[in-house]
């Protein structure tokens, strides 16, 4: 080769060196440009996990453990829970002295309630991406964490489903009481509770368009499923029925139970007073009123057909009444000077309970099954001692962190001032035992 050849030879080589390069350099900047729009898989999940705390163990210095289970959710960022709908992504980890009693677990988490919303410690919906078991209860995805913020007992719920679950009704929620800690902020004694819906372990019919879960709801919102019966009023008003499930339900779904309501009010509209009206053939009569003594025996004010009165109805079958739900302003504990007085009847004659106590069958099946039952009804006044021993400790731990014992605040619904634990727990056992003398005393009539 002539050296006029050769340097021809290298400087092509050269120029297509630099192509080359330059090939390179700009098949690194497109890479750098579609990271930064779309992170890598390994990115995104390190960018997840730094969204969380490397450890869920409570700080417990100040809040001591108190021998019962504690709940360590922190949400995606920490971020603050600040209504009802919007769903947070979160992780949860329970925890006992010194170890975790479970796996790290995904969920969302959200507020709940009405009026309960509105106190400073916040009840909570959770959902976890796949069904958990939990502090003993069968597994589910869905839960709530109820705060119990103006039940200064911290346990009239609990007495109330255990109540109901020992009258044996087709199903009662399973409750648990647990210590809550939120982004790693104390928030006190929560009792973790199974919601009301369709499921093997929950309300056990099939999950179908005509199966329906039915709550008397006064407080309604204006996104969620309600029809309208006006054939039953209470000074000129109808009642709101939400409808639960089935979720999404079509025109013609809410057309059904709507139409099936009016039915049998209409029914109902025509019991004749001390006979045998065939009212078996809508209703569960059994149900009916181991849920209606539930209601009763406590007072509970919502009972009174306003809100948290549930029924199930699968289409071609009797109406069952319940599951009962929300008894913190019950058992004495409210403003209402009927709901305080152990005396007198408070349910008996609210809405569709009106028209079921004529018929001849219903009313001596509702005096047997109380009489029957009796001796259950009188245990629970075991239970409110053997929840005494439970939380006498972690008391100290909640009325730490929330000062209202001896608080009284219409608005935040704390009706009765005590100078102790022991105190609220004295007043709750001697207003049951009290109402239920009266029951006795007003049958023995």
């Amino acid at each position: 080769m002539s050296r006029v050849g050769w340097k021809s030879h290298a400087t092509y080589m050269l120029f297509l060196c630099i192509a080359l390069a330059m090939a390179v350099l700009s098949a690194c900047d497109d890479s750098s440009s579609a990271d930064a729009d779309e992170p890598t898989a390994s990115l995104q999940n390190s960018a997840s996990e730094n969204a969380y705390p490397e450890s869920f163990k409570p700080n417990d210095k100040e809040y001591p453990y108190a021998n019962i289970p504690r709940i360590v959710i922190y949400t995606e960022n920490q971020q603050k829970i600040k209504d009802r709908e919007t769903e947070i992504p979160a992780k949860l980890q329970i925890w006992g002295k010194k170890d975790a009693g479970s796996e790290i677990m995904d969920l969302t988490i959200r507020g709940r309630g009405n009026s309960s919303w509105e106190m400073p410690k916040k009840s909570y919906k959770i959902e976890f991406a796949k069904k958990q078991a939990l502090l003993g209860m069968p597994k589910d995805k869905d839960w709530a964490l109820i705060a119990n913020y103006a039940d200064k007992t911290l346990m009239r719920n609990f007495i109330a489903y255990r109540l109901s679950a020992a009258l044996g009704v087709f199903y009662a929620p399973r409750c648990e009481f647990a210590e809550l800690y939120l982004n790693g902020e104390y928030l006190g004694v929560y009792l973790l509770t199974e919601t009301i819906k369709i499921g093997k372990n929950r309300v056990n019919v099939p999950e179908d368009n005509y199966s329906y879960i039915v709550e008397f709801d006064a407080k309604y919102r204006e996104n969620e499923q309600i029809v309208f019966s006006d054939v039953i009023t209470e000074n000129g008003i109808g009642k709101p029925f939400r409808i639960h499930n089935p979720k999404n339900a079509s025109i013609s779904d809410l057309d059904t139970i709507k139409k099936h309501i009016e039915i049998f009010e209409n029914f109902l509209k025509k019991i004749k007073y001390k006979k045998d009206n065939g009212l078996a053939e809508w209703i569960d009569i059994d149900e009916s009123i181991k849920h209606y003594w539930v209601q009763e025996f406590s007072k509970n004010p919502d009972a009174r057909f306003y809100t948290s009165v549930h029924f199930t109805w699968v289409k071609g079958k009797t109406i069952k009444m319940g599951p009962v739900w929300d008894f913190d302003l019950a058992f004495g504990n409210n403003s209402e000077e009927s709901v305080i007085d152990v005396k007198n009847w408070l349910v008996k004659t609210s809405y569709w309970n009106s028209y079921l106590d004529k018929d001849s069958l219903y009313s001596a099946r509702k005096k047997l099954i109380w009489n029957e039952n009796k001796k259950k009804i009188t245990a629970i006044l075991d239970t409110v001692e053997n929840c005494r021993k439970k939380l006498h400790s972690v008391a100290e731990n909640n009325f730490k962190r929330w000062k209202i014992l001896s608080k009284i605040s219409t608005t935040e619904r704390l009706l009765k001032p005590f100078e102790s634990y022991d105190e609220t727990l004295d007043d709750l056992r001697n207003w049951m035992r009290r109402r239920m003398q009266w029951i006795e005393d007003d049958y023995a009539k």
